[in-house]
Formats: C-alpha cells, sequence, structure tokens
C-alpha cells in the first residue's frame, strides 16, 4: 500500500557533518574529502541507483558528485555553514522500478532544480518493502555565469531621514534579507503537498486505487493512531517500542475487519453460488485450498498477476542456474487450477447473468464482458435496467483492454504500434547482448538451465529485464488481439479478420467503439454513409461539456453524458471527439486550437519525462482528424473488402461495381481508338 513519507533535514557544519561524506553514504560511492584529505566509502549490499539533476545556468562540474560537494564546502567555509537540504521520500511499492524513478525525477525536477536547486539523488531499494529516496538540495543558488549566487544579503536600516540606526553597542543596524526562500516552513509544506499530488496523479494515471496525503490523521479525520519515525538518535529504542504497540493494534484491527469483508466476500459467492451442483461446490473447496485464495472474480485476477510476476522471475532464476524445479511444479500446479476456477466461475457467471438479467443478450456480450458485468452488480448491490444497463455495457467494453492489461503491466495502454516499436527495441538490445557470448534469442526462449551463469552481473541484469519486458508485451499482445477480435466480429460478423494487421484492427476498433458502442452488425451501406457524412454524436451543448473538460474546466465525473465520459477517457476516441467539434459552427475554432495546444503541449512534457525514465519509450501522439478523413482511412476499400468477406450482397454489388468499371474502361478505349483513327484519316479531331 503506498503511504506517505518525507522529512526534511539540514547537511550543516555546525553539527559536525561532512557533505562529502553523506554523498558518499548516500550514493554507495567513494569520494573524496579535499578538505580533510580523505577518502569516504559505505559499502552497501545492494547498489543505490544515484543521479544528479542541474538546473540550466549550472556549470559543467556541478554534474559530477566529488567534485559538486566539495565545491560547496570551500565556498561555505563558516563554522556554522548548512552545506545542504536533504529530504528522505517513501517511494510507491505499486510502482515498478522504472516508474518510481520516473515519479521522482519528475517531481524533483519541477519543484527543486527548475527553481535553481542542484539535486544529488540516490535511490534506495535493500528492502523490496521499503524502496525509497535521499536527495540531497544546494542551498546556494547559481548566478547566470555559471558562478555561485548568494543565499542573502545584509540591509542597513536607517531613520526616516535616512541615518543609519545603531544599537546600544554602537553598531550599526542591519537585517538579514534571505535572497531565496528555500528555507521557510510553508515551502517546506508547499513541498509535501507537491509530493502527495504527484503521487495520486501518477497513480490514477495507472489505474491504480491507492492515495496518499501529506496530512495528518487527524486533519484527515481518521480514526488511527500514526507511527514515528525510528530515526537513529538517542530516543529510536522507545519509538520503536511505540510503533510495535501501534503495528500490534493495527493489525488486530485489520483482522476483525479483514473477517468482515471474508463474510462480505462468502455473501457474494453465494449469491452467485445458488445454482451449484454438489460437485462444483466440493470443487470450489478443492481449488481454494490448491490456489491458497478466496475463490472470488476479484481474487482470481490477483492471483492470475501473481502467477505471471512469480513464473517470471523463477524462469530467470532458472537460466542462470538455480534449481527451481519444485516452484515450476507449483506454478504449473497453480496455473492447472486456476483454469479450472476460470471455467467455474464463467458457469456460475452466466447462471447469474440469465437470472439476474433475462433480457441480455448472450450472442452480443462475451464472458469477460459478464463477469465484470457480475462483479459491478456484487459491488454495488445493485441490478441495472434498461438504458442503465446499456451504459454500464459500453462502458465495461470500452475499460476491458485496460483492466486486463492491469494483469500483466501498470502501464496505460497507448497503440499497438507503439507496443510493436518496443518489441523491437527489446529484442535488438537483447540479441546484442547475447551475441557477446555466442549465443542466440532463440536459445534463451527454451530457457536452458544455467545458461546466463557465464554472463557478468550487470549483463544478467540486463537480460532479467528484456526478457521480462518482452514476455509482458507478449501477453499484451494476446490480450489486446483477443479484445479486438470479439469487438469487431460482432460488428462485422462476416468478415475475415485474420487478414487484417492489428494496427489496421485497431483502427477499425477505434471508429466502431466511437460510432457503434451497442456493436449492432454493421452493413456495408451504413459504413458508406458514415464515410459521405459521419453522424453526429453529440450535441453542441455535449460538444461544449467535452471542450470544457479538455481544458480543465470541468472533472470527467461532471459530465452528464456516460457516453462522453467513455470517449474521453481515450485518445484514439478523444481525437474523433475534437474532429467533430470543429464541424460544428458554434464552436469557434481559436477555441478548438488553443485546446489543442494544451493538450499537445501537456503530452510533449509527459514525453519528456517518459522518454528519460522509461527504458524503450518512444512518444506517440495521435494526429488532429476529422471524423471523414478517419473514417475513409480505417475502412479503406481493402479494409472493406475484409470485413465483408463473407458478406454476399457485398460481393455481389463488388462484383457489379468491377463489371460496370471495366465496361466503362472498354467503352473509353473504344472511344479513344475511334477518335484516333479518324485524326489519321484526315477528319475533324474533337
Amino acid at each position: 500500500m503506498a503511504i506517505f513519507h518525507m522529512s526534511f533535514s539540514n547537511i550543516s557544519a555546525g553539527k559536525g557533518r561532512s557533505a562529502i561524506a553523506s554523498a558518499a553514504y548516500r550514493s554507495g560511492e567513494k569520494l573524496f574529502d579535499d578538505k580533510e584529505g580523505r577518502s569516504y566509502l559505505y559499502a552497501r549490499p545492494v547498489m543505490p541507483e544515484s543521479f544528479i539533476l542541474t538546473p540550466k545556468n549550472a556549470p559543467d562540474w556541478a554534474s559530477n558528485r566529488e567534485q559538486l560537494w566539495n565545491e560547496v564546502e570551500k565556498k561555505d567555509r563558516k563554522s556554522n555553514s548548512r552545506y545542504a537540504k536533504e529530504f528522505n521520500v517513501a517511494l510507491p511499492v505499486e510502482l515498478s522500478e522504472d516508474e518510481q524513478k520516473e515519479l521522482l525525477t519528475k517531481y524533483v525536477q519541477e519543484n527543486f532544480v527548475d527553481q535553481g536547486m542542484v539535486a544529488d539523488v540516490a535511490i534506495h531499494r535493500d528492502h523490496l518493502d521499503n524502496p525509497h529516496a535521499h536527495v540531497m538540495l544546494t542551498n546556494r543558488p547559481f548566478n547566470p555565469d555559471g558562478s555561485w549566487g548568494l543565499k542573502a544579503k545584509t540591509q542597513y536600516i536607517k531613520d526616516e531621514n535616512g541615518k543609519q540606526l545603531l544599537t546600544k553597542g554602537g553598531f550599526p543596524k542591519q537585517r538579514k534579507i534571505w535572497l531565496v526562500d528555500w528555507d521557510k516552513k510553508e515551502k517546506i509544506n508547499e513541498w509535501r503537498k507537491n509530493w502527495a499530488l504527484s503521487v495520486n496523479q501518477f497513480l490514477a494515471q495507472k489505474n491504480i486505487p491507492d492515495r496518499i496525503s501529506e496530512k495528518s490523521f487527524v486533519d484527515q479525520g481518521i480514526d488511527e493512531v500514526a507511527t514515528q519515525h525510528e530515526g537513529i538518535n538517542s530516543k529510536r529504542h522507545e519509538r520503536r517500542a511505540f510503533n510495535q504497540q501501534v503495528k500490534d493494534y493495527r493489525k488486530t484491527k485489520a483482522g476483525y475487519k479483514n473477517n468482515q469483508e471474508k463474510a462480505i466476500n462468502r455473501g457474494h459467492l453465494d449469491s452467485l453460488s445458488k445454482h451449484f451442483s454438489f460437485n462444483e461446490k466440493r470443487l470450489v473447496k478443492e481449488l481454494s485450498h490448491e490456489l491458497k485464495t478466496y475463490i472470488s472474480l476479484e481474487s482470481l485476477d490477483d492471483k492470475r498477476r501473481m502467477l505471471f510476476n512469480w513464473k517470471n522471475g523463477t524462469l530467470i532464476k532458472h537460466a542462470v542456474g538455480e534449481d527451481v524445479t519444485k516452484q515450476l511444479l507449483t506454478i504449473n500446479q497453480q496455473e492447472g487450477s486456476l483454469r479450472k476456477a476460470d471455467e467455474l466461475l464463467n458457469k456460475v457467471v452466466d447462471r447469474t447473468t440469465k437470472k439476474l438479467y433475462p433480457e441480455l443478450d448472450f450472442e452480443q456480450t462475451t464472458a469477460a464482458e459478464r463477469r465484470e458485468l457480475i462483479k459491478e452488480t456484487n459491488s454495488e448491490q445493485t441490478i441495472f435496467k434498461g438504458s442503465e444497463l446499456n451504459e454500464r455495457l459500453m462502458n465495461i467494453r470500452d475499460d476491458l483492454l485496460t483492466r486486463q492489461l492491469l494483469t500483466f503491466t501498470k502501464r496505460p495502454y497507448v497503440s499497438f504500434k507503439l507496443l510493436m516499436q518496443q518489441e523491437k527495441e527489446v529484442k535488438s538490445e537483447l540479441k546484442y547482448t547475447l551475441m557477446i557470448h555466442d549465443d542466440s534469442l532463440e536459445r534463451l526462449e527454451h530457457v536452458d538451465q544455467g545458461l546466463l551463469e557465464k554472463y557478468s552481473p550487470a549483463e544478467q541484469q540486463k537480460i532479467t529485464r528484456a526478457v521480462k519486458d518482452l514476455r509482458t508485451i507478449m501477453a499484451v499482445k494476446q490480450v489486446i488481439q483477443t479484445q479486438y477480435h470479439e469487438v469487431l466480429k460482432r460488428a462485422f460478423p462476416n468478415g475475415d479478420l485474420d487478414e487484417l494487421s492489428l494496427v489496421r484492427q485497431e483502427q477499425a476498433y477505434t471508429a466502431v467503439m466511437y460510432y457503434d458502442p451497442k456493436l449492432k452488425p454493421c452493413k456495408a451501406e451504413t459504413m458508406e454513409q458514415w464515410q459521405a457524412n459521419p453522424p453526429q454524436m453529440f450535441s453542441p451543448q455535449e460538444h461544449q461539456q467535452g471542450l470544457a473538460y479538455l481544458s480543465g474546466q470541468l472533472s470527467l465525473d461532471q459530465l452528464e453524458n456516460h457516453d462522453l465520459q467513455r470517449v474521453l477517457k481515450h485518445d484514439g476516441t478523444k481525437q474523433i471527439f475534437i474532429g467533430e467539434c470543429q464541424s460544428d459552427p458554434t464552436i469557434k475554432t481559436s477555441q478548438i486550437e488553443q485546446i489543442q495546444k494544451q493538450l499537445k503541449a501537456q503530452q510533449a512534457k509527459d514525453d519528456q519525462y517518459r522518454k528519460a525514465t522509461m527504458r524503450h519509450y518512444e512518444p506517440f501522439n495521435y494526429k488532429p482528424v476529422s471524423p471523414s478523413n478517419y473514417l475513409k482511412t480505417a475502412f479503406s476499400d481493402a479494409m472493406m473488402v475484409a470485413l465483408y468477406a463473407r458478406d454476399e450482397d457485398y460481393q455481389r454489388q463488388k462484383q457489379a461495381q468491377g463489371l460496370k468499371e471495366t465496361e466503362w474502361e472498354m467503352t473509353k478505349k473504344q472511344r479513344q481508338h475511334q477518335t484516333r483513327n479518324r485524326h489519321e484519316d484526315g477528319g475533324m479531331h474533337l
């Protein structure tokens, strides 16, 4: 669970601390102290991931950790000089290592580096359940020429006549004017608040429900006791004892809550299992024991994610020579049990759906959609009816791809083109590393035991990451292919989808989700009408509401139309909506251009940070397009032939059209021949 922990402190000479020693301890590097004439090195079991971020006007040497902090200590020579400000921050365990780094880098850049500080960042991962970062910040700004600037200046106090005022001792009265506000309490509170906002925005983008707050439990209205930071001072033992008491209390409280949740879950399952046979009830008990989890729709999704990650790690251990026979056997057994549990719950879901939603057309829904519908029914304890049921199904269908991909990755899906680009780059990097030892990707795919023993730790780490990326990409491709196929098959029941690339399927899928969310079979005539005159899906008022959301004036929940909410959640359908707004005479072109400029700027900013912090990331931006142009591209002649491959009426129409075109061409050539003959015979040539 994501937690909020951020503490600020000063590294100062007055407390006998050294900037060089502090940087060496946090980074794990060996650093030489010019003033003391000695080196500092603190060995760590896990080497931190460290880097330095510098402002625009910083000199080149500021990027060198050893030189940076030596220069700081040379500049600030007083016995009470503050060399640096430091903060320690907990990173969300829900995010991958790359995502944690991306989040932290963006936050440090915007809040400190852009304000003129140099940031020396060290991410510590000594314990898997406690990823955190230490960030040392310079207290003194830089001048435009790259030299050190002033932290404060002295102002002499004079009377109204301009005469210098004196103290009782006869010295000139003066005050210190700070040129930076980095030591103010209000600034630290602002930084703490911005960290909570940054984490929550990032978690929301990844569809992770957890949220954090910089506020205390009391300020949040939470009836809970907060733990104390133990630290390394003399009070750490009593704080540790206090924290243990808090943990014991929370454990007891959580156990009570867990029992309540189990009772609720059993109630949910009981509502699903009314049609279980005696043998099926026995099977549920056996599978729950084998999978070590309570059998429910939600728990199976979590189990599937856990098994996928467990298998990835185990196969890598096998490749480096570890004996993982027992683990692989356990994983295979649990995968088999998971398949049986899935089949069983699908039967239960179908029985429950027929009972609760007898009006539902099973041929127009998939097993995955029905599972999500029953999940929401159980969660809200409500049976949806009429238009609300249709809206639920459309939202489920539109979000299903994102929900299923959370099983394998926490990153939002952008496009199949980008996925293919990532796969290409991962394979290229992996092949290059394997070639060093005359190995191949084909051999690695068989996961030979001990294959990676001859590789260095750095090479093993690189291969491990690449293999995990590849397995994730393969799983994502399978989910995408299934989702696109199921949606397009219902919209085009006579199509030959195997003839279409997934990029082409994605174009058609986006158009169908925008113009045909109920997935009614689309006739060829309908598609031609769409291309000639794209249907307007939203009213002028809804156009204004959608643009207000895109410009940040409204939240998604404030939009009344569920279809409008749905299309604005995804970049592909969002661009079609903007194109529809452009054809609305009540909307000014300047308004749309301003919104497109805002979206482009935000996208460029996100891409900049992601490209700097995420492996194999390439920006992918949807270009503004009118509905007419999009439909003509998505449903080209070649696409139409594939989508209506077994539609006899369409084939007859195409044949008739082909005959007319052939006759016209023959008539055209015959006329040209006659004209040419008359001209050669001296006749009048028109």
